[in-house]
């Protein structure tokens, strides 16, 4: 059952591993090609969340810190207490709580969130491997919203 801690620890980890790098290799808002005119890795300090929001407002990385931290505490709580059996379940909230936690250490230690992923084809914000594990663990929640738990009902 603890598979979904192990989860989270590895997107942490994976997630403050690269960011190192991109912190240590890659010149503030200096660019490196990955795959030209696709994608490019560029080291961006984010002071807010999603599309830097409150990233102008004193306060911002305090709430924004916060707010991840009970996130993260209440996910701990509602799996150790509810022992939910929806692997698809599992599986979403130890990607939220594993982005939310990488991104919840930056702000802490750094004051700001390191961004890097910067997809060239499309106008889109700069993100990290947190911002995606966190993405890819809603759309997964709201499959599991629309399908599974609906099936469950009926």
């Amino acid at each position: 059952m603890l598979l979904w801690l192990l989860l989270a620890a590895v997107i942490i980890v994976f997630d403050q591993l690269v960011k190192i790098w991109v912190v240590n290799s890659i010149g503030l808002s200096d660019s490196l090609k990955i795959i030209p005119g696709i994608l490019d890795f560029v080291y961006v300090k984010n002071k807010g969340a999603a599309f830097s929001f409150l990233a102008h407002k004193e306060y911002g990385i305090v709430v924004l810190s916060v707010i991840s931290v009970l996130f993260c505490l209440a996910v701990i709580w509602y799996m150790l207490k509810k022992k939910p059996k929806s692997k698809l379940l599992i599986i979403s909230l130890s990607l939220m709580v594993g982005g939310a936690a990488g991104n919840v250490i930056d702000r802490i230690f750094r004051g700001f969130v390191v961004d890097f992923i910067e997809v060239q084809f499309i106008n889109f914000p700069v993100f990290n491997i947190a911002d995606i594990a966190i993405t890819i663990g809603a759309v997964l929640i709201i499959i599991y919203e629309i399908f599974y738990d609906k099936m469950k009902k009926e």
